[in-house]
């Protein structure tokens, strides 16, 4: 490590020994310049930026303590060592309020000024070292912290639990979270013919991402989960004792800050949806409000739930297409596309029949009957299981409540479908490892084994893989290897005869994989010390 040296003294002899001490012995000491005058060392120190200055208390014009003044002003970071003569001993020693690190008596001793600088070296090297570390600790946070936006927004959206320590998350994300309001970036979503087209989609959808995000945090400090398939949720912080109508006005003009700034970098088709303000344990109402301004067809960009909330006091027909998109996506796969479709009949359901519940219950016992008619597995989940949580549901009567109870069995329902889908396919690898053992011998393929088990010969073949670790080809190969190292142990076998057994028509081939797999021929094999050895 180098440190930066600075001295200031209008003796020529003095700045020549310090000078000379320095090159001499300390190979970590740099001297940046010298100054002759307190106004020099002023300009000279905002000039180079020192780490250490020699400072000598008597000085033509400004002082030495006035220089010290002066330069701690604008760099506080500077250490200072006094050079004084003894007749100025005491009054040098009034520098140390001044936070000056040491004082040196002239004449200057040798040692003293190598020892000086040495401890110096040791005090800059760990202060240093401190703020590197918190540079580092500080980028990590940085680094956390998205995370741990993204889980948070994840966790209202689809948990929506009342937060225990709010006080937590508010000094991790350093603002007042308990009041805010929704906004809602929608991309418009176009299904693609081809790979290239749905890839460039894709990308398209995470640069809207990255852009609406950090456009958004430039306008407004707020909180922004991960992209959610064609949305991005954003959480915007307000206090709660604001008027409703000035965050309203204020929310749109930021939607619309953002938009402007976006759209000039993006080409891709969107629009932003706004909710109303709430406490944070009804996040999701916000973040509904949101989806339905986002979702209305008014040729804005943006759009606010208060503006369209007159037209929605009428009662619409309940979306049954909802219903089909829900069970679809759950059925492909797609839990999280899957609970946001049912975040939005749960919506409708809530601003439909307000705070009748029960018909609300009725519905989702509708929903899930529905679900469970269209399910291609025997799911293992007896009726006193399915009885005990209607029940339960029935007993419920609070809406947030309700809607935490039926999205945790949803979920783990849908535990018990992938392990049933699991159970079927570990019964299928079962059975074509079985037909395989059985049929080794024969001039059996591939297509043979899928035809089996009633599986398409494309999909068989990654199935096959993904459950073995290894492709049909090596899996027979080396079973029928195997085999054959047991009917070569009987001498009264021949070659030939073993060639035909295991399912090779071609002894010369048979040779030739056999030495492939175990590194001998069948004939070495044979006669090989292993083999003779019982091994």
């Amino acid at each position: 490590m180098m440190i930066k040296l600075l001295i200031a003294d209008d003796e020529h002899i003095v700045i020549e020994s310090i000078k000379f001490i320095v090159e001499k012995y300390l190979s970590n000491v740099q001297i940046v310049g010298a100054a002759g005058s307190g106004r020099e060392v002023i300009e000279k120190a905002l000039e180079l930026k020192p780490d250490v200055i020699f400072m000598d208390i008597r000085m033509p014009g400004i002082s030495g303590i006035e220089a010290i003044r002066q330069i701690k002003n604008t760099n506080n970071n500077t250490l200072f060592v006094i050079i004084t003569a003894y007749e100025y001993f005491n009054y040098a020693k009034d520098a140390v309020n001044l936070g000056v690190h040491e004082y040196l008596l002239k004449p200057l001793n040798k040692n003293k000024v190598i020892e000086t600088l040495n401890n110096i070296c040791k005090v800059i090297s760990t202060k240093r070292k401190a703020i590197q570390r918190e540079i580092q600790l500080k980028e990590k946070i940085n680094k956390i912290i998205p995370h741990m936006e993204g889980q948070f927004i994840y966790s209202q959206l689809f948990n929506g639990r009342v937060i225990k320590d709010i006080k937590f998350y508010e000094d991790i994300f350093n603002m007042k979270i308990g009041h805010g309001y929704v906004m809602l970036a929608i991309v418009d979503d176009h299904e693609n013919p081809t790979k290239e087209e749905n890839l460039k989609n894709s990308l398209e959808k995470q640069r809207f991402y990255d852009i609406f995000s950090m456009e958004l945090k430039g306008v407004v400090p707020c909180l922004i989960g991960p992209s959610l398939l064609d949305r991005t949720v954003a959480y915007i912080p307000v206090h709660q004792n604001m008027d409703p109508y000035e965050i309203r006005n204020m929310a749109i003009d930021t939607a619309k800050k953002v938009t402007e700034r976006v759209s000039k970098l993006v080409g891709i088709s969107y629009k932003v949806g706004v909710g109303r303000s709430y406490g944070i344990e009804n996040f999701s109402k916000s973040y509904n409000e949101a989806y339905m301004a986002a979702s209305v067809t008014n040729g804005d960009l943006t759009t606010h739930f208060e503006d369209i909330a007159p037209s929605l006091n009428k009662i619409d027909s309940y979306p049954v297409n909802k219903e089909k998109i829900f069970i679809h996506k759950i059925l492909t796969g797609d839990i999280i596309g899957g609970l946001n479709v049912f975040e939005e009949i749960f919506w409708w359901l809530s601003t439909n029949y307000g705070d009748d519940i029960d018909k609300i219950k009725s519905r989702l016992i509708e929903l899930l009957i529905i679900f469970k008619r269209a399910l291609p597995y025997d799911i293992e989940e007896n009726d006193v299981s399915e009885n005990k949580y209607l029940i339960q549901m029935l007993k419920i009567h609070n809406i947030k409540e309700l809607k935490v109870s039926y999205i945790d069995y949803l979920k783990n329902f849908l535990i018990k479908i992938e392990e049933s889908k699991q159970k079927e396919l570990n019964g299928l690898i079962s059975k074509a490892i079985e037909y395989i053992n059985g049929n080794y011998h024969k001039n059996i393929s591939l297509d043979d084994v899928a035809k089996e088990i009633n599986m398409s010969y494309h999909y068989f073949s990654k199935f096959f893989k993904d459950s073995i670790g290894k492709n049909f080809v090596d899996y027979l190969t080396e079973l029928r290897i195997d085999k054959a190292k047991e009917f070569l142990k009987d001498t009264t076998i021949s070659i030939k005869e073993v060639c035909y057994k295991i399912g090779y028509s071609d002894p010369n081939y048979f040779s030739k994989i056999f030495k492939k797999v175990t590194g001998m021929t069948p004939t070495e094999f044979r006669t090989s010390r292993v083999y003779q050895e019982g091994v």
